[in-house]
């Protein structure tokens, strides 16, 4: 009589809903979704198997049981908001953290304990004009996209019938304003970093490592000297705006700039923050004001931003000749096409190689003989 082997199994808990158990049968290609009981022993609750749930409807579910069974018709904005966070395909997890804050700073105050099918158009243009008079049209736009997305899962788990976001356009944003990169703005640049070289040393290196990196100031201020390889001539970044892992490499000017670094931060843990704070353990904060002085110092625009320092390394890139993919690689763009915004800047240097190449084409007055 033949012997039965036992299915193999495999159980986790799932990352994003951590009451869900996800059992893979590797001799069945399948997956059954199930949660513990809080009652009756802990006996488990199977809530459907891969046929019957993707992964997302089976977090839904497990949430919906934690919550000791949400009603749909009584759902509140807040309640969906729950599950959208945790569903994790509908925004990335570093996106989610921005929208998290946005959630509870502006929409949750007044929208949060209002169940979701009662929300209408007035509700959400209620939000959209409680919004600061100083936020960007830009910055305005990602509150709508976040409710939108909102109201996009909600429809789809069958939570409301409509979406009130539907009809309301994004407002038009204006463009990046991209800085002609020249002799003129290469030193007035030097003159605010050596401005503040004498007043604020660990703002004029972050200054001069932005610059030289093409970082944006968010991936450089969280850095450790042991996200720094001199062996490797490379900087580990860890916190990037896409949430993956990247690396920036280290030219001869930049390891100058950490030189100098390490000597104005000599008093702070030599395996701390590259750019420490002087109040407390934490790493530095934006050091705008230091930074508008020295703009004003060196006849800088007093709009230039830490995040400019970044389009002027990126536009030098292009000007100088570099590719376009290569200059994606060193900006750690996602797309191609956020790149491509600079390559109006080499519209000039374009026109000498067309000239250089049509002069060589172009045949005697006369016509071909």
């Amino acid at each position: 009589m033949p012997v039965t082997t036992p299915a193999k199994q495999h159980e986790r808990r799932d990352p994003v809903v951590k009451n869900l158990i996800v059992t893979n049968y590797s001799s069945t290609n399948s997956v059954t979704y199930s949660i513990r009981g809080t009652t009756n022993g802990r006996r488990r609750m199977v809530l459907g198997t891969s046929k019957e749930l993707s992964l997302t409807q089976a977090r839904i579910k497990a949430l919906e049981a934690q919550g000791a069974g949400y009603n749909n018709a009584s759902l509140t904005l807040s309640q969906v908001f729950e599950q959208y966070e945790h569903s994790g395909e509908y925004s990335g997890k570093r996106s989610m953290g921005r929208e998290r804050k946005r959630y509870d700073s502006v929409v949750e105050p007044l929208l949060g304990r209002k169940a979701i099918k009662a929300i209408s158009l007035a509700d959400i243009q209620a939000v959209l004009a409680s919004l600061r008079p100083s936020l960007s049209d830009a910055t305005k736009n990602r509150y709508l996209a976040m409710l939108r997305s909102i109201f996009r899962f909600a429809v789809d788990q069958d939570y409301c019938e409509k979406d009130p976001t539907r009809s309301i356009k994004l407002k038009r944003e204006v463009p990046v304003k991209l800085y002609e990169v020249n002799n003129e703005l290469i030193d007035r640049l030097g003159v605010a970093v050596n401005w503040l070289e004498d007043r604020f040393p660990r703002t004029s290196c972050l200054v001069e490592f932005l610059l030289l990196t093409g970082m944006r100031l968010g991936e450089a201020l969280p850095l450790t000297w042991s996200d720094v390889d001199f062996t490797l001539k490379q900087i580990t970044l860890r916190t990037t705006k896409s949430g993956r892992v990247r690396h920036v490499p280290l030219s001869e000017e930049c390891v100058e700039v950490l030189d100098r670094l390490a000597d104005v931060t000599a008093d702070f843990p030599k395996d701390g923050w590259l750019f420490p704070s002087s109040f407390g353990s934490s790493h530095m904060t934006r050091p705008v004001r230091p930074w508008k002085k020295a703009c004003g110092a060196a006849g800088l625009p007093l709009s230039l931003r830490f995040h400019d320092l970044r389009h002027i390394f990126a536009s030098a890139c292009v000007k100088d000749g570099i590719p376009l993919y290569t200059v994606q690689g060193l900006l750690g763009h996602s797309s191609i096409r956020m790149t491509e915004r600079y390559s109006a800047l080499a519209s000039s240097d374009l026109l000498k190689a067309s000239c250089r190449v049509s002069s060589a084409l172009a045949l005697r007055a006369g016509g071909a003989q």
